[in-house]
């Protein structure tokens, strides 16, 4: 529980001090570029590991292109999101499942905005179709996006998966953005958080996220089912864990 207390202490002061930072960004927003923008939050999310002593071994970096991709992930932990922000080598958007806790946490919903991450209605397909078109805009203006397209933890969806299954509709993203699709595995993640809620157990360990190569199946045939790369990928990044 130490490692919690530590990390939930962490978040509290990091985002408190970061305020001078956010109405700097936010006053002058178009001085400064995306790699500006991103750069507390990288740097925040790889101190608070570090508090808790999560080590992240990131290979595969070289191939990443350099054009703005989709970047499509397993998902395991509650701290997942802070091992891909971390890890990245490219400044990024998340999409988030629209609930109240994240569009309204003080200050960090902020730093969410600054980042273009959009905001998705899994339960809602007209209200979730225009968080696929705003992330695939996002794409198209410089932004690269990442998305967890289980939809959900893992064991929580499947305890016995190491990935369960997608909801393809998420890579219709990189169809209207025509922008290729950079699978990431993230492996031994899962032990690092013990819940599925915000108070839980932190656990420290070491991680590994693997770049896989970058797919261009739908832009090169843009009649290829979703659910249909949705398998391909999966299959792909199951062999790689």
């Amino acid at each position: 529980m130490f490692n919690y207390i530590k990390f939930a202490i962490f978040q509290i002061l990091g985002f408190l001090l970061s305020i001078p930072e956010l109405i700097k960004l936010k006053i002058n927003e178009k001085k400064y570029n995306s790699i500006e923008k991103f750069r507390f939050i990288k740097s925040h999310a790889k101190r608070s590991l570090d508090l808790v002593k999560i080590k992240i071994n990131v290979i595969g970096k070289e191939k990443v292109p350099k054009e703005e991709v989709l970047f499509v992930l397993n998902h395991s932990s509650m701290l997942d999101s802070y091992i891909l922000v971390s890890s990245i080598v490219k400044p990024v958007g998340v999409i988030i499942a629209d609930v109240p806790t994240w569009r309204h946490i003080p200050i960090v919903s902020h730093w969410l905005n600054m980042m273009k991450c959009v905001y998705i209605d899994r339960e809602n397909n007209r209200e979730g179709m225009k968080s696929i078109i705003q992330a695939s805009e996002n794409i198209k203006m410089g932004q690269s996006m990442a998305v967890f397209p289980e939809g959900d933890l893992t064991w929580v969806k499947d305890p016995h998966a190491l990935i369960s299954d997608f909801k393809p509709g998420a890579l219709k993203i990189a169809y209207k953005a025509k922008c290729p699709i950079v699978p990431m595995v993230i492996k031994n993640s899962r032990g690092t958080y013990n819940g599925y809620e915000p108070i839980g157990r932190i656990n420290s360990g070491n991680v590994e996220v693997e770049y896989l190569d970058p797919i261009y199946d739908h832009i090169e045939n843009p009649k290829i089912k979703t659910k249909e790369l949705a398998e391909m990928i999966k299959a792909k990044m199951i062999a790689a864990m």
